[in-house]
């Protein structure tokens, strides 16, 4: 089933738990023009809130306007590879999957680790550096 662009907004603004009138503000445009867009009733919305539109939601204009059935493939997804490397690149592979089992725990779980992470950054043998193990050798 294919959305309009209308559904599409208030579809993507509804789960933002943004009003119209905050859309508006963010985006340049009147609460009345929001409303207008989502009913369908403005063929040739500007370029520049459209772009607007998709960089606030951070999904591709062409999702935005109904042209794609993903959330911006491009954009999106390659933000995410780009802060993964950035992460891995600055902390290394184990801070990745340190991430990536982090994300998969429900609330209650999240909890937890932070505070077992805690925990453990105030004993000293678990925060002393490698290099300063040698150097004390």
């Amino acid at each position: 089933m294919c959305m309009t662009m209308g559904e599409i907004i208030k579809m993507l603004r509804l789960q933002a738990n943004m009003t119209q009138e905050e859309l508006g503000e963010k985006i340049g445009v009147q609460k009345s023009a929001v409303r207008k867009y989502e009913k369908g009733e403005v063929e040739n919305i500007k370029r520049s809130t459209i772009k607007k539109m998709a960089d606030l939601f951070n999904v591709s204009p062409c999702y935005l306007m109904g042209w794609e059935d993903a959330y911006n493939p491009n954009g999106r997804l390659a933000k995410e590879v780009s802060l993964i490397e950035q992460i891995q690149n600055q902390y290394g592979k184990d801070a990745v999957q340190l991430l990536q089992n982090f994300v998969e725990l429900n609330e209650l779980g999240k909890s937890k680790a932070l505070e077992s992470v805690s925990d453990l950054t105030e004993i000293q043998k678990y925060t002393e550096k490698e290099d300063a193990d040698l150097c004390s050798k």
